[in-house]
């Protein structure tokens, strides 16, 4: 008997033993082919709305700091300077800011600073589109207007990854541009300052704002002629820039210029208009005059190796500083 059950028991184990299941091993999950967006388009579309809402709330009350800072950097300053003119009596010197997005350009990252880009859908006053630059300096914190540029006429928003996948954002001293970001707006000062002397005036495109600034410096000196003298200077803002990828290793570089005209009169008078006049109070000056500005621009900029131009897709060119006499 003890025979018996010894040798079913030999048996019932070797049966188990070869009807048993291999454990399980552990399958790690698979890496994606790219890193997904940080924020969902719903997610973005609610923060448009906030900062849309936030900003309502300051032009309310002509302070960029009610309710709460949602409106930093370049587009804190313009804005607080239109404030200004608002307070001296000019009621259209806002500029229109939609709440309304056509296009989103969502950031691939897992570090800070996290940038969005949006197109707007046209202001009511039927002007072009406005390209916003949001940014969040940290985890939790909320993401405010950097900036905003009016996209120029005729101007075609560079190819973009569909929303829901995603762009790299593009460091400022990024190789893999034709031109670096910090190099482009170094290079767009040149141009700024030197005209079609620069070395780089063949690199862009022409654009309004460069036009429009060059025009408005040849006004200044003809009226002043003899009877004075303008300097002008360009440099880079300290404020320096934010940059996305395009869909063809390009990016899309939003920077900033500071631009300050200097006028000294000798025995003479200088009629000024406009929102100049009204920060000083007094159409006519008898010394001087000394007005800074504040562009932001907006670049496509090529991959590297390709010799295709820089293109300039918009801007905001304002009035933050005047000063005179």
């Amino acid at each position: 008997m003890t025979r018996v059950r010894a040798v079913a028991l030999s048996t019932a184990v070797l049966f188990l033993a070869g009807c048993s299941v291999p454990l399980p091993t552990p399958q790690p999950d698979a890496l994606p082919a790219a890193m997904p967006p940080a924020l969902s388009v719903e997610q973005a579309e609610d923060i448009v709305a906030e900062v849309s809402a936030s900003l309502a709330d300051a032009d309310a009350a002509l302070s960029v700091d009610v309710p709460g800072p949602r409106v930093t950097g370049p587009a804190a300053t313009i804005r607080s300077f239109q404030y200004l003119l608002v307070t001296a009596g000019l009621a259209d010197a806002l500029t229109v800011i939609p709440s309304g997005a056509q296009t989103l350009v969502l950031p691939t990252t897992d570090e800070w600073p996290r940038t969005v880009m949006v197109v707007t859908e046209p202001p009511e006053d039927l002007q072009a589109p406005l390209l916003l630059t949001l940014v969040q300096t940290e985890p939790r914190a909320p993401y405010q207007l950097w900036s905003w540029v009016r996209l120029f006429p005729g101007v075609k928003t560079p190819g973009l990854a569909q929303p829901e996948l995603g762009s790299a954002p593009v460091e400022p001293d990024a190789p893999e541009l034709a031109v670096s970001p910090t190099d482009v707006l170094a290079q767009y000062v040149d141009v700024l300052a030197n005209r079609d002397a620069s070395p780089y005036a063949a690199a862009f495109t022409a654009d309004p704002l460069r036009q429009g600034i060059a025009q408005t410096k040849d006004a200044f000196v003809a009226v002043v002629g003899a009877n004075g003298t303008l300097t002008e200077t360009y440099q880079p803002d300290e404020a320096g820039t934010y940059s996305m990828a395009t869909a063809d290793g390009g990016a899309i570089v939003v920077g900033t210029v500071r631009t300050v005209t200097t006028i000294t009169l000798v025995d003479s008078t200088l009629k000024i208009g406009d929102q100049t006049a009204a920060i000083l109070g007094t159409d006519t000056l008898k010394s001087s005059l000394a007005i800074t500005w504040l562009s932001v621009v907006a670049f496509e900029v090529p991959p590297a190796g390709s010799d295709a131009p820089i293109q300039v897709l918009g801007a905001e060119h304002s009035r933050i500083q005047v000063t005179g006499s």
